[in-house]
């Protein structure tokens, strides 16, 4: 094990080392764990950032772990360390932690998202040799009633999941425990084009035996390193106690403003001096901003009219958790940043220090919250909690100059108090409890930030009207899904018009909008809730049409930029919420070039199908075209360009130049070919030329099976929707339809879509439509022999006998007496295949015989043999 030195010629005053490396961990509780005297030899061994959750959620199993997990290692710490104070300072632990140090209690942090500091020096053993001392930490994410959140629509990742450090300093030094601060706190109290004023108060410790006359220097310089303002005052530190101070520094002229276009920061360097000692040094960001909300116009930067263009994020990523290093956490800001996004919404709880960091340097402007969601627990306890999480997050991120708001809540409203969802609430006594919460946690931040603005993000819901929530915060977050859960997406502006006559005095931004998306699923003609890009770019092209028309909104920020975990919730993609601009492994959708095109400033040409690249089509019925000929299908492309001009090409052939419409998309009808049709899209700026390119593969089915100079090979319908499926094992699955002689399709029956958890298939949009009460199913393929493969999967049933059914193609039974719940349980696969001949020109035809109930069928796929 690496012993911890203070390191080269030049000593700093303070010290910070990772301590990431070298932990072993055990994911159970048990006793005298916090002691070296129980053997750790067979824990596994972790380097932090860890969560043990990063694959459990997303099984088949139902739940995932959540409870005790324990942490060890050793340090050794150099000789030279003797007499600092020693820090252990925690980035984060979901969501409770305990720290021992060689056996013994050294503090608890209640909270998984904000950081936790402890003064762990009189625990440290140096015997002069080896120096050893061993520091345990208790990790527990299991539900606690009195700990936020309670109820959430994502994982709650249990862990060590950021980074720790250990932390050496002088015994005089700037306070660290301070809900772990940097001790310092930077103000701008005026901000113009002609001055900066600069405002620094902290906290120095005096841990020495003696009282000290001490010094503090705050140096403001610029980003070339040039020194632009100092301030030196001086400060009577009683052993053992703390002393404050506050500094007015000389105004910057001419500075620099700090803004998304531009965001330059500056410098505050805070050092403390015993006589001509420098005893401890911190630096701390400064941006020179200053911002307002108007009621008519919205948001203003300063002076200048901004809008706040934004998204939110969730900090979870495929594979690892929550445990993010701070590389994939800064990529995740800079997708943020190329798509053209000036702000930021940190949903639904406090982020990595680098996050903020990165906010600063890219130039976002963030609204951090604490994780207050859904509901509460009326108790002082409870309040206590989330009380000293908004003061850990507030005084941990004070000095980020992107932060513009603090969140307290989030659809507050949206359960009741015993965690179930409630539409209209009846209980006074609750609701008076949250609206009394809502203020305490409104005034805590008040007392801890003037200079930003609060606000609270509420679900659709009149409640908070006639609560009286809905005013307490400065801003109001709405979150709205007109188009996605309920209503049409004309609703969206109609009922953010409405809020505004109704109470003209109220800043609204609207905190949520989106709607899901899968790569897998694509359709010419797209639906509500069926999860194909297609409708989630419809979407989103509605919203940004009626934000451009509402000048006095705030802003808005999507939901969400990135996909992620959303436990026990059965879409296309199990246990994921699929709102996201970009894949939860970080690839961007076609959508997320939308509003790259609408919100960037750089060229942006982009084919809006390479979410849809395997595609097959269907020639309509009664086409005239001669028969014994090979054609495609003219399916829609689009393209989303901020360039004047886009033409676009298919194998080499110009379909024609266009001019992006107000969202700026462009759309042609390309007549696609059977096999690789090649699409390139091409416009100039400046005399630069910029294009792109994508490949979509075609499969051909023509109206008649039988009636092609092609064999008939294979055919799989997603039946119960019209989105096809691929999933880069053949031609794509092609959308359900009526039975037409020639062709194929349903007899009957309801298109109907299940919200349960589909189990035990990679397949899984297959099975999250189906039809119900059908008849039949038929394809008036060629003669010759075929394989059926049937599919089902039970959407409602738990007991067996509910729902029971015969199967039989071409008159041969398949399953007498088919009961999917019996066989695989509610969500369970079941998946049936038959061999059957077609003759006479019969084709085949599936028939369904219902016994108890109607009978179902999921997807269906024909292969010739």
């Amino acid at each position: 094990m690496a012993v911890l030195r203070t390191g080269g010629a030049r000593a700093e005053p303070r010290i910070r080392y990772s301590i990431d490396d070298g932990w072993k961990f055990l994911p159970r509780g048990g006793d005298l764990l916090w002691s070296h005297s129980v053997s750790d030899d067979g824990w596994e061994r972790v380097s932090l950032p860890h969560t043990w959750n990063a694959h459990d959620p997303f099984d088949d199993e139902p739940g995932y772990r959540r409870g005790i997990g324990w942490y060890r290692r050793t340090l050794r710490l150099d000789g030279s360390l003797k007499g600092k104070r020693i820090f252990l300072y925690f980035e984060g632990a979901n969501q409770r932690a305990v720290v021992y140090v060689n056996g013994a209690f050294a503090g608890e942090h209640r909270g998984g998202y904000t950081a936790f500091a402890f003064d762990v020096t009189s625990l440290l053993e140096f015997d002069g040799k080896t120096n050893e001392n061993r520091v345990a930490v208790m990790v527990d994410n299991g539900h606690d009633p009195f700990v936020p959140p309670l109820s959430v629509g994502y994982a709650l990742y249990g862990g060590l999941y950021r980074d720790a450090w250990l932390i050496a300093t002088d015994p005089v030094h700037l306070e660290l425990t301070d809900h772990a601060s940097p001790g310092v706190f930077i103000s701008t109290p005026s901000v113009s084009r002609e001055r900066g004023d600069v405002a620094v108060r902290g906290a120095v410790v005096n841990d020495g035996p003696a009282p000290k006359r001490l010094r503090v220097v705050n140096t403001v310089t610029d980003a070339s390193g040039e020194r632009v303002a100092e301030a030196t005052s001086t400060l009577a530190a009683a052993a053992g106690a703390k002393a404050e101070f506050r500094q007015t520094l000389p105004a910057v002229r001419s500075p620099h403003l700090w803004s998304p276009a531009n965001p330059y920061l500056y410098t505050v360097t805070t050092e403390v001096y015993d006589g001509d000692a420098l005893v401890d040094r911190v630096e701390n960001p400064l941006g020179f901003r200053w911002f307002r909300f108007d009621l008519a116009h919205g948001f203003f930067l300063n002076g200048e009219k901004l809008t706040l263009r934004g998204t939110n994020r969730h900090q979870d990523l495929e594979g690892v958790g929550s445990a993010l290093s701070n590389a994939q956490h800064l990529r995740d800001m800079h997708l943020i940043k190329e798509m053209g996004a000036n702000f930021v919404r940190l949903a639904h709880y406090p982020q990595d220090p680098a996050v903020l960091d990165a906010a600063d340097r890219l130039g976002l402007l963030v609204w951090e919250e604490i994780p207050v969601v859904n509901y509460i627990t009326p108790s002082p306890e409870f309040t206590a909690n989330a009380s000293a999480m908004l003061r850990d997050m507030i005084r941990q991120h004070y000095d980020h100059p992107s932060v513009i708001l603090w969140g307290i809540m989030n659809e507050p409203l949206l359960f009741g108090g015993n965690g179930s969802r409630v539409r209209v609430h009846t209980d006074s006594a609750y609701v008076r409890s949250v609206r009394a919460l809502a203020e305490t946690l409104n005034a805590v931040a008040h007392e801890e930030d003037s200079t930003r603005r609060t606000v609270m993000a509420t679900h659709e819901s009149d409640d908070y009207d006639r609560w009286g929530l809905s005013d307490i915060t400065d801003v109001l977050g709405v979150n709205l899904y007109k188009g996605w859960y309920s209503g049409e997406f004309a609703d969206f502006g109609a009922i953010l018009d409405e809020r505004h006559r109704a109470r003209p005095k109220q800043v609204v931004l609207v905190s949520e909008y989106g709607a899901g998306s899968d790569e897998r699923l694509n359709s010419a003609a797209p639906e509500r809730f069926d999860f194909t890009g297609n409708w989630a770019r419809l979407f989103h092209e509605s919203h940004l049409r009626q934000i451009a028309e509402r000048p006095w909104l705030a802003g808005t920020a999507i939901w969400n930029e990135f996909d992620f975990s959303q436990p026990n919730k059965g879409y296309s993609i199990p246990n994921r919420n699929q709102k996201g601009m970009v894949t939860w492994d970080r690839r961007p959708k076609d959508v997320y070039y939308l509003y790259a095109a609408n919100w960037s400033d750089a060229p942006v040409v982009r084919i809006a199908s390479h979410d849809w690249a395997e595609r097959s089509g269907v020639a309509p019925a009664g086409d005239a075209r001669p028969a014994n000929t090979i054609f495609g299908s003219v399916q829609p492309v689009d393209v989303y360009s901020n360039l004047a001009r886009v033409e676009l090409f298919v194998d080499g052939r110009s379909l024609g130049a266009k001019s992006p419409d107000a969202v700026r998309k462009a759309s042609w009808e390309v007549p696609f070919t059977p096999g690789d049709n090649v699409l390139e899209a091409r416009g100039e700026r400046d005399g630069r030329a910029y294009s792109d390119r994508v490949v979509v593969h075609f499969t051909y089915y023509p109206p008649m099976l039988a009636d092609s100079p092609a064999p008939f090979r294979e055919l799989g319908v997603n039946v119960g929707t019209e989105a096809q499926f691929a999933d880069g094992a053949g031609p794509a699955w092609l959308g359900d339809q009526p039975y037409r002689p020639g062709g194929f399709g349903y007899e009957g029956g309801e298109a109907q879509r299940t919200g349960v958890i589909i189990t035990g298939t990679a397949r899984v949009p297959l099975y999250i439509t189906y039809r119900e009460g059908l008849g039949g199913y038929r394809f008036d393929v060629p003669d010759g022999e075929y394989e059926v493969e049937l599919l089902f999967a039970e959407p409602r049933e738990t007991v067996a006998g509910r729902r029971v059914f015969g199967v039989a193609v071409n008159g041969v039974p398949v399953a007498a007496r088919l009961d999917l719940a019996e066989r695989a349980g509610r969500g369970g696969t079941v998946s049936l295949t038959a061999v059957v001949r077609a003759a006479e020109g019969r084709g085949v035809r599936v028939s369904f015989t219902p016994i108890v109930g109607e009978p179902i069928l999921n997807a269906i796929h024909i292969r010739k043999r």
